[in-house]
Order: structure tokens, then C-alpha cells, then sequence
């Protein structure tokens, strides 16, 4: 990383990754909760992929804790810390209507998409930090298809 011996610019990065990382944990605990409350004609469907996505998700999750570390920081590693990073609201007590877990899981997946793409420009761009951003542009992929795949779901 050509500033890496800029330990601020590349903490204020690591700062943005401690965000992503609580808010794909605020997305993965909604995913099982969704996936074990989800009821109606799609149940089967979407109790499946529910169960898929939160799969793919904890290795996500697990990606970016260990660039946290690799990169020399510590990862944030508690409920309390993640919820106190996070920008994603838990369902804490609701059990909405299938459509609208679909929705919003398909505008959360949006939300971590979008913040992805951004600090893996700045990994890009400011640090030089190919592996780094690399990686994140590869969640991004496959965060911006299961928007496309929910929302599909929702068609009429």
C-alpha cells in the first residue's frame, strides 16, 4: 500500500470496514430470523434461500474480520459493538409479511453493496490496496445479484 506508513488515512478506512462488518452481522442475524419466521405460499423458497444467504453471509462476514486483521487492526466482535457500528436497523420483534422480508433483505444487501463499492474505491484509490479492494468488489458482485434475484421475487 503506497500510504501505508499513513497509519490515519488507512484507520479511517479500517473505521468504514468496522461499519460494513456490523452491518453485514445486522443482516445475517436478519436473514435467520427471517429464514425460521418466514411463513405464506413461498415458504419453502424463501425458508431455503434464506438459509443460503445467511450461509454466504457468515463468510463474509468472516472475509472482512480477517482483512481487519491482516491489515494489523483489531475486529470489532461483539453484539453491543455492532450494534453501536451498524447503520442497518435489526427486525428486532417483527415478523413482517414475506414480501416485505424480501424487501428488506434485497435494500440491505443494497445498503452493504453500496458501502462496499465506496471503501473499496478508497482502498483503490488512496492506499493502493489491490487485495483489499479486490475483495470488497467481489462481495459487491454478488451483493448487487441477490438484489436483483429478490426483487425479482416481488415482480408481478
Amino acid at each position: 500500500m503506497k500510504n501505508q506508513n499513513n497509519n490515519e488515512a488507512v484507520k479511517k478506512v479500517i473505521d468504514e470496514m468496522n461499519v460494513i462488518l456490523a452491518d453485514q452481522f445486522i443482516l445475517y442475524t436478519k436473514l435467520r430470523n427471517y429464514h425460521w419466521n418466514v411463513t405464506g405460499p413461498y415458504f419453502y423458497a424463501l425458508h431455503t434461500t434464506f438459509e443460503q444467504l445467511y450461509d454466504e453471509m457468515a463468510l463474509g462476514v468472516d472475509a472482512v474480520a480477517e482483512r481487519i486483521r491482516t491489515l494489523g487492526f483489531k475486529a470489532p466482535a461483539s453484539l453491543k459493538e455492532y450494534l453501536k457500528l451498524a447503520t442497518l436497523k435489526e427486525d428486532e420483534g417483527n415478523y413482517p409479511h414475506f414480501t416485505e422480508m424480501v424487501e428488506n433483505i434485497a435494500n440491505d444487501y443494497k445498503s452493504v453493496g453500496i458501502k462496499l463499492n465506496a471503501t473499496a474505491k478508497k482502498f483503490q484509490d488512496e492506499l493502493n490496496d489491490e487485495v483489499s479492494a479486490g475483495m470488497f468488489y467481489g462481495l459487491v458482485e454478488k451483493y448487487q445479484k441477490h438484489v436483483w434475484m429478490l426483487k425479482a421475487v416481488l415482480e408481478k
